[in-house]
């Protein structure tokens, strides 16, 4: 009975469900990998769950400090594929999330998330079993918030004096147990400050009065034992033991994926600073990153003169039993140049994500380890072929960037 009444309580705390719809897609690829240069694919997914009832955790960071920390109870809908003349897009989603208090069931914050898709690796959470397959999208969406939301600063980001709904974006893990057939889910979500995502070429810009000039927002789940760490979780450094670029070819929806192109190139951190810093000094919880990449097929990724990648330190998940165990995470974003090998245009897109370090011993579907560092982007250009971007707002992506470091 005992042990029953645990287990009830563990699935309620992180979000494990039952389903055999993944069972028979244990370790398969996605079919992105090892196709000819620039030729459109196929992708090869399973269908995906609803979670109820996972913890989550709110934080506001001020002054890249951390200032709250809320708990709620997050329900995560199931991911439906995007449909264009009653077809599947490939690769994409939509899910709606809700935020809710877990004390009184009373609901914060809700809303709908685009989620693209990233990449599949199979992980080992058992020794010397990988029972573990997982589903990586990079996401984005705006989350409205009910009346029940308290009006300070920390809780409701000021952009609200102006506009209805709040943009937050990141990542998603999808991990089914093959052993005991079972999903848990991993997942960030931010909002950045005014210099990040209310700037004035934004989609919701700030005005001269500024919105939140020293506050973002990080949404994570699991909520329980994730520790804040805006200054000391890890920072993806090094040479790519794996990476490449994929583009989403709109002009060809829904029929969109193309493969990846392998990537050679690496990430150099070099400068801790506070973007959102409102008052001197502040803790360096941002990282300036250089980013190169050159591919196979003629594409690359580069720095731009004017703007870097950067990343966000957020904070670890500190429970080894549950996904995705003994791991960092930050948000990564910023803007890149991107040689399209496929099209011979370069264009400076920005890019949002998420990066993560550490949790369950990883290799890719070939059975490869993979390093340790992963990093999953997504562009969020209006077009493919200029530089008008839809930063702060939701939007669909063109370019999907991810790696691996040692």
């Amino acid at each position: 009975m005992l042990r029953s009444l645990t287990f009830a309580v563990l699935t309620l705390a992180f979000g494990a469900f039952t389903t055999p719809e993944a069972q028979a897609q244990c370790g398969l690829p996605d079919n992105l990998d090892g196709g000819p240069c620039c030729a459109p694919a196929a992708v090869n997914l399973p269908a995906f769950p609803q979670m109820v009832g996972q913890s989550a955790l709110w934080m506001c960071f001020d002054n890249c400090a951390l200032s709250l920390q809320r708990p709620f109870c997050a329900t995560i809908g199931k991911p439906l594929p995007v449909k264009i003349n009653n077809q599947n897009v490939c690769g994409q989603y939509n899910a709606r999330i809700q935020l809710k208090d877990c004390g009184t069931n009373q609901t914060h914050w809700s809303g709908g998330l685009r989620l693209d898709y990233s990449r599949t690796w199979t992980a080992s959470q058992l020794p010397g079993a990988l029972n573990l397959t997982v589903w990586r999208f990079v996401i984005n969406g705006d989350l409205i918030p009910s009346a029940a939301v308290p009006n300070n600063p920390c809780e409701r980001p000021a952009s609200l004096s102006m506009f209805n709904r709040v943009y937050f974006s990141g990542h998603i893990d999808y991990a089914f147990d093959c052993f005991t057939n079972t999903w848990s889910v991993a997942w960030s979500l931010n909002h950045e400050c005014d210099a990040v995502h209310h700037t004035p070429n934004s989609a919701r810009p700030a005005p001269t009065s500024g919105f939140d000039a020293g506050r973002t927002f990080s949404i994570v789940g699991p909520g329980i034992g994730f520790v804040p760490a805006p200054t000391t979780t890890a920072v993806a450094a090094g040479n790519f033991t794996s990476a490449s670029l994929r583009r989403n070819n709109w002009s060809a929806a829904p029929g969109i994926c193309t493969y990846r192109e392998p990537l050679f190139g690496g990430v150099n951190p070099f400068n801790p600073f506070c973007v959102c810093a409102s008052i001197q000094p502040a803790a360096g919880q941002f990282i300036d990153t250089l980013v190169f990449g050159q591919g196979q097929c003629g594409s690359g990724v580069f720095p731009t003169p004017n703007s870097h990648f950067a990343q966000k330190r957020i904070g670890s998940w500190t429970n080894p039993g549950v996904y995705p165990g003994l791991q960092d995470v930050s948000f990564g974003f910023g803007e890149m140049a991107v040689g399209d090998g496929c099209t011979g245009a370069t264009t400076n897109e920005w890019f949002e994500g998420a990066l993560t370090f550490g949790g369950f011993f990883a290799v890719d579907i070939q059975g490869l380890p993979l390093g340790p560092q992963f990093i999953d982007l997504e562009s969020c250009n209006t077009s493919p072929n200029n530089a008008s971007t839809r930063i702060g707002a939701a939007h669909v992506s063109y370019k999907l960037f991810n790696s691996n470091q040692p």
